[in-house]
């Protein structure tokens, strides 16, 4: 589970409001397996956090309130099933008890998916709320981008002294180092990008992580690489097209 969790009392539910505004704007997550969000309670537990509960205050004022305790969360991707599957031997292939819930939220708390906002005290009973650990929490399978690519060019390397002798291999490797210039300067903007839109993207029932990539691969056009791919391709003399 977490680290160190604080205890709040329950007058001061205010917490469970104004956490939000702290948060860091993003995160990036590496250290996950490929399969992690197979399980629909983890990919709706996530979603759900990011979206938020619309509930009304003593005061009257209408709120989103993104920090949320396992029973909520429970009735919130019920909720959600009972609108995807109307059929009942669909519904009940989705059947999710409180202690399996725990088991996951576990899970994605273990390697930082979500986080404990706050412990309450309710009657007995002491009550923890979850979050999300930023306001974009973003995926990135980071070793495995970073070493494909500089595997590419290294084997570039390799190839082009093999068909001139002559060639100045170290030239790749500084064509590696500013793709990755361009790389990191551009996924910087694209993570900002999301940012600003995230309202909208929960709005609208979506993983930003989708967005990311979609932005990722309309980077193909960016003129930085452009530019880039033609000196490699000026500097190797090999025709593609």
């Amino acid at each position: 589970m977490s680290k160190k969790k604080k205890q709040f009392d329950p007058k001061k539910r205010e917490i469970l409001y104004n956490f939000w505004d702290s948060l860091p704007e993003q995160k990036i997550i590496t250290e996950y397996e490929d399969d992690f969000f197979k399980h629909y309670a983890r990919k709706l537990t996530f979603a759900i956090l990011g979206k938020g509960i619309r509930e009304k205050l003593p005061s009257g004022e209408i709120v989103t309130r993104k920090a949320l305790n396992a029973q909520e969360l429970l009735v919130e991707i019920n909720d959600l099933l009972d609108n995807r599957y109307k059929i009942k031997e669909e519904r009940e292939k989705y059947d999710l008890s409180i202690h399996s819930l725990y088991f996951h939220l576990q899970k994605l708390e273990e390697v930082g998916f979500i986080q404990t906002v706050a412990i309450l005290k309710d009657g007995r009973h002491n009550i923890a709320y979850y979050s999300r650990p930023a306001k974009i929490v973003l995926f990135k399978d980071e070793y495995t981008e970073d070493e494909k690519t500089k595997n590419t060019f290294i084997a570039m390397k390799k190839l082009m002294k093999k068909i001139d002798p002559k060639f100045e291999e170290e030239k790749i490797m500084k064509f590696y180092k500013k793709y990755n210039q361009i790389s990191e300067r551009t996924q910087d903007q694209i993570q900002r990008k999301i940012g600003e839109i995230q309202e909208q993207v929960y709005e609208a029932d979506i993983d930003p992580n989708d967005i990311q990539r979609f932005f990722t691969m309309l980077n193909q056009i960016n003129p930085e690489y452009v530019k880039l791919f033609k000196e490699i391709l000026e500097e190797i003399k090999i025709e593609l097209w």
